[in-house]
């Protein structure tokens, strides 16, 4: 995305989380498929600059990514999952690891196009939402480059924005999905468009 896309990203994901319904000052807030934290790190320092008691959580699949995540920061606190599933996830963590079972809000950046069912996802993400939670889904646009399966491990090659509200319209009753403006994902001369979803249960 290089450096401009990347701040475009962080920005739009600022702005949601902090518009209404607003967060509260001890807010929990998930980051599902953080990778090393590049984004969740930044976002949250944009965050506890407006909301400093807020405290933040990064769910990833790969173990490998947690570890450097955590060599970054204490700020943030890691713990595995899948985002198919992420209540099951957490419940599996607070064996060994306190984490809520419910956040008041929610991010996830480019980790839909890797999950098999989105519908899923979305209803994973709804249920350790809090009644007044909302959701910021960032993902990749339809494309027509095939090759991103094995390159990326990619299993969809983008999202058409229109069905992405149509598949979240059946777990949130607010859903506001948008095209994202001059951020496009560039590998080898190829680029891809991004979408914002921003979903809402009040």
């Amino acid at each position: 995305f290089g450096e401009d896309g990347v701040k475009r990203i962080i920005e739009s994901i600022v702005k949601y989380l902090l518009s209404s319904p607003k967060l509260k000052a001890n807010a929990k807030i998930l980051d599902v498929g953080s990778g090393s934290g590049l984004l969740t790190v930044k976002v949250a320092d944009e965050i506890h600059c407006h909301i400093p008691e807020a405290s933040f959580y990064a769910m990833d699949i790969t173990p490998v990514m947690l570890s450097v995540l955590t060599r970054k920061t204490s700020k943030i606190t890691p713990f595995l999952g899948i985002a198919e599933n992420i209540a099951g996830s957490i419940e599996y963590t607070r064996r060994y690891l306190e984490v809520p079972r419910k956040f008041d809000a929610i991010f996830s950046t480019l980790t839909l196009h890797h999950c098999s069912d989105v519908k899923r996802v979305f209803r994973s993400i709804r249920d350790v939402l809090e009644d007044y939670g909302k959701a910021i889904v960032i993902d990749l646009c339809e494309h027509p480059f095939k090759e991103f399966r094995e390159e990326m491990g990619d299993l969809h090659l983008g999202f058409n924005p229109s069905l992405i509200e149509e598949d979240a319209k059946f777990f949130f009753p607010n859903v506001y999905v948008r095209r994202m403006p001059g951020v496009r994902c560039e590998c080898s001369g190829r680029s891809a468009e991004l979408f914002t979803a921003y979903l809402t249960l009040k």
